[in-house]
């Protein structure tokens, strides 16, 4: 058999093609599997932020519910025909509800759902402040007519009390 004379060189050129050819093969198989691989890690990730923001909506929508009636609650405080103490018990219940349902993070949640309990603590505060002095303001009416009506009997009795004197002999 005839020996080739550039056979070491031959088989330094396969060995080189076969290396570069599996090379570029695992390239292209990387590609494939980072193609597939990849956009579902991302959807995992992305369904997961979903979820997240869904129960946030949920609970955002909870909350929203009973601010409602607590903002009812603080509306009939202002009607003349209530009982007072009755509608005062059911909107600190209320807000203590709100308060359990508001998330305690610092997302814009957080802090609206913080401000928005705060304000109705306050605005329960000033209707209390504001029908305690409706009541003084009530008492202060009553008793300025009965200061009225004390200066006229004052000015009538002074009245009668010159007449006794002018009319008395010294």
């Amino acid at each position: 058999m005839q020996q080739i004379l550039n056979s070491q060189e031959r088989t330094q050129a396969f060995v080189k093609f076969l290396v570069f050819f599996l090379f570029t093969v695992a390239l292209v198989i990387l590609a494939v599997f980072f193609n597939y691989h990849l956009p579902s890690r991302e959807n995992k990730m992305l369904q997961d932020e979903v979820d997240v923001q869904r129960q946030q909506d949920a609970n955002q929508q909870k909350f929203v519910n009973r601010m409602q009636e607590a903002i009812v609650l603080l509306d009939s405080l202002e009607s003349s025909n209530t009982n007072l103490e009755q509608i005062n018990l059911q909107l600190n219940g209320k807000i203590g509800d709100l308060a359990v349902l508001q998330q305690k993070d610092n997302t814009l949640y957080g802090k609206m759902n913080k401000v928005i309990v705060d304000r109705l603590q306050e605005l329960q505060q000033k209707q209390r402040q504001l029908e305690s002095l409706s009541d003084k303001a009530g008492k202060l009416t009553s008793l300025q007519t009965e200061l009225d009506k004390c200066k006229t009997d004052l000015a009538i009795a002074n009245a009668a009390l010159d007449g006794f004197r002018k009319g008395s002999p010294n």
